[in-house]
């Protein structure tokens, strides 16, 4: 409360201390507009003075221009005037000079020196000047341009009193005025001592001079000058401005005005004195307010913190017994809060009778899946150790099965999510309907179930069920008017012993399961411990591809390519190796499918092409130029958007053309994504490089395909090469295939020749190229440098003969 009480008096004192400070801010505003309005004044009744004059001169040359006939006529008309100047227009002295400074006129010889430096002044500008100086008195000194008749220009230099201006600037400001000269010539640093100049009267200067003995020693001239001074004397306040007169000259004098503020000062303090009086009120009152409220509202709030402690004691009847009476007219929030405890109690209350009710229902939820209603992981882990446990007493063998569907996601993907729970709730519905009631399925994770066979007196008993469950699923699955068509993969385990822990029994049957997908799905596969022995050599290449990437243990393998008709050596097929520092040479088959569509895959790619610029590097230091390299391009390598950047910045590195890679692509890469496809093939066909289908007739449509791409070459596969001779129909395949080829305008390579008849027959074939052991197998880079010399013989191979 003591704190609210503070915070609440800080609040007032600063509202208060803003508030007189905008107040003291518009009074000093106030006076600053004043003083800006006596500058403004003064320079404009000074102007307006000096103006005067020069109009009167100018007035009188026009309607008496004899009067500029000569210097002597000019000084004749002064000389009539000056008395009428002196009475009418306060002209104290006046001098006519010529251009050389000599006196014309004047109304005494004596020049003092500012009406030299004034006229010599108006001669340079050929304009008039007017200057405020102050001698024993301060007087506005004027001169004139006059040009004669004879060509002759004589300045007229006029003296005037000030008089005149002060009592204008009296009569629009109501200030008294005085002159204060020689503020920096006597080094004055307080406007207390500054002397008051004439034209004033005796009894005004002493009354303005004592009135300035009563500043402070501290206000200095730039003080006044900047924003002026207020000078309080006992109930009588004074605005005292000082204004520059004429910033002109060296040591100018300043106007000094002094305006009576009395009155405004009053009503300024009164104005202060009453925002502090209703700010003491107002806090007052909030105060006496505060502590009445307050009052009641502890008094209330002990009553709520009383209550709340018997709801954690459950004293239900004692919490409902003290209550405070409720205010019909002014209603609050601690109101609010019994209410509010009151429903809390209630609720409680009956709270504690479903508590046991919830707990079993929770314990249910925690079992059972909701989407499916099948028993979850956490069943099947009851379960599973259950059975285990009696495998003791009962050693009847425990069958596991997993099975996953092998396109669920698309289904996801294209459909969306709720299609998707339609489609599991409708297979957890199938999958009930073909077990028995003994048997336990449980939906494992996303579209994972997991099928427990209890009462199994063999495992073929389980493959059999198995089956039974793949063609079931060969079945669409209809979901309003949609209808889907998918398939199956499963993995079956089983023990008879209790040496295998759950975790075991599911990761066995996993593996089985990813068996089954990978020879293709829509299958069952049985779990042995060789599964096991490949997922381990599974991991195991995983982890030592990163390593072989960094150590460069991969290495090119080159199989020569030979044109049949002329046996010239036209390029090499790179095939990829691996040699391992422990475990020798992998082969391609091996660790290849394990790279697919991984990150190491484009790395390993990119890897490759450079290697192929550096091979063709090589060979043309060899002075064998003009031969190509072909390099596979895989799947996931011809879908990373950096290909085509890549494959530039190898081409600025290399001298060698893009012609002479040929990059190789198999049916499944070409027919995955056909637009993208032809995008891709399109630039980098503009780079320059060339295309092979590679392994072809082995896939499927490619024949729809084929004339759509920009395809060079097409690699026949080495299983329809070695069927020729045993079977009729592939070599029919083989000549069919040459034949389509070359209509569509493209080259033929035969892989994997063998025999010379192979190589004979497929001369007949009109067949490109060839390649094979028959030629020559692939042969390491540098055992390919070495043995290339022996092998060619004016760029043709050697013992290469199709006459037999």
């Amino acid at each position: 409360m003591c704190l609210l009480i503070g915070f609440l008096l800080i609040a007032s004192v600063l509202l208060t201390f803003i508030w007189i400070d905008k107040n003291n801010q518009d009074y000093l505003s106030q006076h600053q507009a004043l003083h800006d309005e006596d500058l403004s004044q003064m320079h404009l009744i000074r102007d307006m003075l000096s103006n005067r004059l020069e109009l009167w001169f100018e007035s009188f040359i026009h309607l008496h221009e004899d009067i500029t006939d000569n210097p002597q006529a000019t000084a004749n008309f002064i000389n009539e005037e000056f008395d009428y100047l002196q009475l009418n227009w306060q002209v104290k002295d006046l001098w006519l000079l010529d251009s050389e400074h000599k006196i014309i006129f004047a109304n005494h010889q004596h020049v003092p020196e500012y009406v030299t430096a004034s006229a010599q002044q108006t001669l340079q500008n050929q304009s008039s000047t007017s200057n405020i100086l102050c001698a024993q008195s301060c007087f506005q000194l004027i001169s004139m341009p006059i040009l004669a008749a004879n060509g002759e220009l004589l300045v007229l230099t006029a003296s005037t009193s000030l008089l005149e201006m002060m009592a204008a600037l009296n009569r629009s400001t109501h200030a008294e005025l005085a002159l204060i000269a020689n503020i920096h010539s006597l080094e004055l640093s307080s406007l207390r001592d500054a002397q008051i100049q004439p034209p004033i009267s005796n009894i005004r200067r002493q009354e303005l001079s004592a009135l300035l003995k009563l500043i402070p020693g501290g206000i200095t001239f730039d003080m006044v000058l900047d924003k002026g001074y207020r000078l309080v004397v006992n109930e009588q306040a004074y605005l005292i401005n000082l204004l520059p007169v004429d910033e002109k000259v060296t040591d100018p004098a300043y106007l000094l005005a002094v305006h009576d503020i009395s009155d405004e000062w009053a009503r300024h303090g009164s104005y202060q004195f009453g925002v502090m009086i209703i700010s003491a009120i107002t806090v007052a009152l909030c105060i006496l307010t505060f502590f009445l409220m307050a009052e009641r509202l502890r008094r209330r709030l002990l009553i709520v913190a009383k209550r709340l402690p018997l709801l954690a004691q459950k004293k239900y009847d004692e919490f409902n017994a003290m209550q405070f009476p409720h205010s019909r007219l002014f209603l609050d929030e601690i109101d609010e809060v019994q209410r509010s405890s009151n429903l809390l109690g209630e609720q409680l209350e009956s709270m504690d009778v479903k508590i046991e009710q919830n707990t079993r229902e929770l314990e249910n939820i925690a079992m059972y899946d909701r989407l499916t209603g099948l028993p979850n992981r956490n069943m099947l882990n009851f379960v599973l150790r259950k059975k285990i446990a009696s495998l003791a007493r009962n050693p009847e063998p425990l069958v596991v099965i997993l099975l996953d569907f092998d396109n669920f996601r698309k289904i996801n993907d294209s459909y969306g999510h709720g299609i998707g729970d339609e489609f599991l709730i409708i297979v957890a519905q199938r999958l009930r309907s073909n077990l028995r009631e003994s048997d336990v399925i449980s939906r494992f994770g996303g579209d994972e179930f997991v099928i427990v066979l209890q009462e199994v007196d063999e495992v073929s008993n389980a493959m059999t069920l198995a089956e039974k469950l793949v063609t079931k699923f060969r079945e669409p699955i209809e979901i309003g008017a949609q209808r889907f068509y998918t398939s199956v993969s499963l993995g079956i385990t089983s023990c008879d012993e209790q040496n295998l822990t759950v975790d075991d029994l599911v990761r066995q049957a996993d593996i089985a399961m990813y068996a089954s997908k990978d020879a293709g799905g829509d299958r069952f596969t049985l779990f042995n411990e060789g599964m096991s022995t490949r997922v381990m050599r599974h991991i195991e290449i995983e982890h030592d591809i990163r390593d072989a990437l960094q150590q460069e243990q991969f290495k090119f393998a080159l199989q020569a390519q030979i044109d049949i008709d002329s046996g010239k050596l036209v390029g090499f097929e790179a095939l990829i190796r691996w040699l391992h520092p422990k475990n020798g040479y992998i082969m391609p088959d091996e660790f290849i499918p394990i790279m697919e569509n991984s990150e190491s895959m484009i790395t390993l790619g990119y890897w490759g092409i450079k290697r192929a610029f550096a091979i063709l590097a090589h060979l043309e230091s060899m002075g064998l130029s003009g031969l190509r390299v072909a390099v596979n391009l895989s799947a996931s390598q011809f879908l990373d958007p950096n290909l085509i950047n890549f494959m530039r910045e190898q081409l600025a590195k290399s001298e060698q053309g893009a012609e002479q890679i040929e990059l190789e692509l198999t049916e499944r890469t070409v027919v995955a994504d056909i637009s993208h496809t032809l995008r891709i093939m399109h630039q980098l066909k503009e780079l320059g490089f060339s295309f092979s289908i590679d392994d072809f007739g082995t896939g499927y449509s490619s024949l729809a395909y084929l004339s759509q791409l920009p395809v060079d070459v097409i690699k026949i596969d080495r299983s329809f090469i070695s069927g020729m001779s045993a079977n009729s129909a592939d070599k029919q395949i083989v000549k069919s295939t040459i034949a389509m080829v070359r209509k569509l305008g493209m080259k033929v390579v035969a892989e994997g020749v063998e025999t010379a008849e192979q190589l004979h027959t497929l001369g007949d074939m009109h067949c490109d190229i060839a390649q094979g052991y028959y030629i020559s197998k692939p042969l390491l880079e540098d055992d390919l440098y070495q043995k290339l010399p022996s092998k060619i013989k004016e760029g043709v191979w050697k013992n290469f003969d199709l006459s037999f």
